[in-house]
């Protein structure tokens, strides 16, 4: 392999992960509340059950909320503190977790719950944790991440519309042109 393809290789891989294997650290606020906003395949999963649930350390699942209807605008379901929406038109699910406690640290995913031994996860899951007096900046990582990609993108695009617009200087041949010579 060229060295030039052995990077391009291992970029596409390191790229690449399993759907719903990543996670996302949110600062578990006392009180306060948990909004997650989970995007699914309209296409596979529009009029399946959906559900929230939380993945304890021995890697025991359990489902906190889970959907029971199959409309084609709106499946609500509700549990406690848990509210899961479920909007089919949009391909999203937004699960609300209310009053968070200190144990509600640990390890939390949205799930497309085709059977109770067939799960989808999607997006990827949420692990709460506490965050001894540190703020969390709502959105700052997805800010950083969406700025670098349009910085990125203008750039390409750029560069690109320079190659292509660029006007060819003329040419000049030593015969037309000597110093000292008016042309």
């Amino acid at each position: 392999w060229p060295p030039l393809g052995l990077l391009l290789l291992l970029l596409c891989v390191s790229g690449l992960q399993a759907e719903g294997e990543s996670e996302e650290q949110k600062c578990l606020q006392e009180g306060g509340n948990l909004t997650v906003t989970c995007p699914y395949n309209i296409n596979k999963y529009a009029f399946s059950l959906k559900a929230w649930q939380r993945v304890r350390s021995n890697g025991h699942l359990e489902t906190l909320v889970i959907t029971e209807t199959r409309n084609a605008d709106l499946n609500l379901a509700q549990a406690g503190r848990y509210l899961l929406e479920d909007y089919p038109t949009e391909a999203i699910i937004k699960v609300t977790m209310t009053g968070l406690q200190r144990g509600d640290a640990g390890l939390y995913q949205c799930v497309i719950h085709l059977t109770s031994q067939n799960l989808v996860i999607l997006h990827h899951r949420i692990r709460l944790v506490q965050c001894s007096g540190l703020l969390e900046l709502p959105g700052v990582p997805a800010l950083i991440f969406v700025t670098c990609g349009i910085i990125l993108n203008k750039g390409l695009v750029f560069s690109v519309l320079f190659v292509f617009l660029r006007k060819p200087r003329p040419q000049v041949s030593s015969a037309q042109w000597a110093p000292g010579k008016p042309s």
